[in-house]
């Protein structure tokens, strides 16, 4: 027996004002996303790059030049926006793991907040807003490496774009959209662009597709100067710090144009994969909910004309945007980030209705064990895809980031808590565009630990002889060494000299 959709029961929040609601999900969202302090070690890849690119900035100065050892990095060729920020509170609150990641977790917190606004005030519903921000801060995806917990350009990158698209469908919902609306919303993912370039625009990609089905394009049309506005406030920001970062350095463009285009369609940069990586890694568990999108095309019958319409531009959105992004050979999980907020909205959407027809409306009718033995099944679905995405926030990827290279802060910290003021360490690094001796988290703590009085002289091989004491976080170095001069120090090695 179902019950008029006029009639439906709704679920409450009781006893706590909306507001109260929304300071109680942040403050909770804080705890798991920063209660470990956000100071695990640097991430050997991205992270690393980006960590030398900020303290670079922070001790030289801000500029248009993002620099990798104090010279002009043309294989970091990202817009300086996130690494601005991250300089910013290194600046502020001095050299730390934490400071280089707070820009990425405030983001994280903002597009959290922003999802709550949206949803609560485009449904009306207490529950998908809640329920959608809930499936997006346990998604792995969001919170783990690239995401709200790391110094990458993506946290960041998803919050003005969501915000932009959130402000743009607020306009799209007008006969006749005020200029400032559609202006922030477009200075949203301008703001978006100048952190990862045209990765700001793919998801907007879907909005066209969303005008056509929703029958809105003679209204746009009548519109089209504030919506011109809109693309200019978008676009222009990152042409003109192309053109002025041009200026200041010839040759940034056509790096631009391999790394960011040219290079991301014909090589793959990670690994090997099929157009359907996307699709697989989400339904495997990068989205929290992923294994239960199977059950979207049941869940999303019979919406009210809101949530229709919602469902329908985050459907757009996000067919799109993950055509867009299958098409290149390069593909990783956090090029899909921005689309997460989408996913955790229109899951949300499609759970609330199936809650609803298959458990809520049965049970208020009378019916009990079909709506009892439902609840059940989707409880422990739950708490499976809930203790996952504990084990990948406090075991899985922590662990991942804890390996001998990246422990030389620890190393540090120990020889100087010891009186070490001089230190030698031999680090062959790696091969990087030609370059030998890459050595990006080396090199980060060198500068950070310099600024608290220890010197570190960095050799590529050992030396015959020394008079100092010599360490090593490379397995390949310190596994030669033998004799009782040879200390172990947490994951790293130290030869004291002999007198």
């Amino acid at each position: 027996m179902s019950v008029p959709s006029q009639a439906r029961p709704r679920l409450r929040f009781t006893g706590l004002s909306w507001g109260h609601l929304v300071l109680l999900f942040l403050a909770l969202a804080v705890l798991f996303l920063g209660s470990d302090g956000l100071s695990a070690p640097i991430a050997l890849r991205d992270e690393a790059r980006n960590a030398n690119n900020a303290l670079d900035m922070a001790l030289s100065g801000f500029g248009l030049v993002v620099t990798y050892d104090f010279r002009p990095d043309l294989w970091n060729t990202k817009p300086p926006l996130a690494i601005w920020l991250m300089s910013g509170s290194l600046r502020l609150f001095g050299p730390s793991e934490w400071a280089l990641r707070l820009p990425s977790a405030l983001a994280a917190l903002g597009t959290l907040a922003t999802t709550l606004w949206f949803v609560r005030k485009v449904t009306g519903s207490r529950g998908l807003a809640i329920g959608s921000a809930i499936l997006l801060l346990l998604s792995p995806g969001f919170f783990g490496e690239h995401g709200a917990r790391t110094a990458d350009f993506d946290a960041t990158l998803l919050f003005f774009v969501t915000a932009g698209l959130q402000l743009l469908y607020l306009a799209l919902l007008k006969r006749r959209p005020s200029w400032q609306l559609l202006l922030a919303s477009g200075a949203l993912v301008g703001l978006g662009a100048l952190t990862k370039s045209i990765a700001a625009f793919i998801p907007v990609t879907g909005i066209l597709l969303f005008i056509l089905l929703a029958g809105r394009f003679g209204r746009v049309l009548s519109q089209w100067q504030r919506y011109a506005l809109a693309a200019a406030a978008a676009l222009l920001p990152l042409l003109a710090f192309y053109a002025a970062r041009e200026a200041v350095g010839p040759g940034y463009l056509a790096a631009v144009a391999y790394n960011d285009v040219v290079g991301r369609l014909t090589e793959s940069l990670i690994t090997r994969s099929t157009w359907t990586f996307y699709f697989e890694h989400l339904g495997k568990g990068w989205f929290f909910a992923g294994p239960l999108l199977v059950a979207l095309p049941l869940g999303l019958r019979g919406l009210n004309r809101r949530e229709r319409v919602l469902a329908l531009y985050t459907g757009c959105i996000l067919v799109t945007a993950l055509l867009v992004y299958s098409v290149p050979t390069n593909r990783a999980m956090q090029y899909a980030l921005p689309l997460f907020p989408w996913l955790a909205i229109i899951a949300a959407i499609a759970l609330k209705r199936l809650l609803d027809r298959y458990i809520v409306e049965p049970w208020t009718a009378g019916e009990r064990l079909l709506p009892a033995a439902l609840g059940l099944a989707l409880c422990l679905i739950g708490s499976q895809l809930t203790a996952r995405a504990m084990w990948w926030r406090y075991e899985g990827f922590p662990a991942r980031q804890h390996y001998a290279l990246a422990t030389y802060g620890d190393l540090f910290a120990a020889l100087a808590a010891r009186g070490v003021r001089d230190l030698i360490v031999v680090d062959p690094g790696t091969v990087r565009q030609e370059e030998t001796g890459y050595a990006p988290l080396l090199r980060w703590h060198r500068l950070v630990w310099a600024g608290r009085g220890l010197e570190v002289t960095r050799l590529l091989a050992e030396p015959a002889s020394f008079d100092r004491p010599i360490a090593s976080c490379e397995p390949e170095v310190f596994g030669k060494w033998r004799g009782p001069d040879v200390e172990r120090v947490g994951l790293c090695a130290v030869r004291w000299p002999t007198r």
